[in-house]
């Protein structure tokens, strides 16, 4: 059964997204441990990016998406900058605090009166 080429977009855009999150979950809980150490969150920021290095890089169109990705390559390069690890931490949990809020924006938007709307 061969699939068809939407079926095959549709795949890799979820695994895509999928790794993402894990990305995300994983830093974050990372960060959340009171023993940090810059050498040992190098070494961890790399070991979780390889499962990227498997997956066809996707073009995201949804806002939370692309957000989502663009911090996984901003905290990928954390290590390597000049900040401590007190200020990445901060940094880390701001910026995945803003992706939750992002996330579940359309759970807070409530049109009311929907019928009177065309009214």
């Amino acid at each position: 059964m061969a699939f068809t080429d939407k079926r095959i977009q549709k795949y890799e855009l979820t695994k895509y997204t999928r790794e993402l999150e894990r990305y995300l979950n994983r830093v974050v809980r990372y960060i959340k441990k009171e023993e940090l150490d810059k050498k040992r969150f190098a070494d961890y920021i790399d070991e979780i990016f390889k499962p990227f290095d498997g997956i066809k890089k996707v073009i995201l169109t949804k806002e939370y998406l692309k957000r989502l990705e663009e911090f996984v390559e901003y905290s990928a390069n954390l290590p390597e900058s000049e900040y401590d690890m007190d200020m990445i931490k901060k940094d880390i949990l701001h910026r995945a605090n803003i992706l939750q809020r992002i996330k579940r924006i359309k759970d807070f938007k409530k049109e009311k009166h929907k019928g009177k709307k065309y009214e």
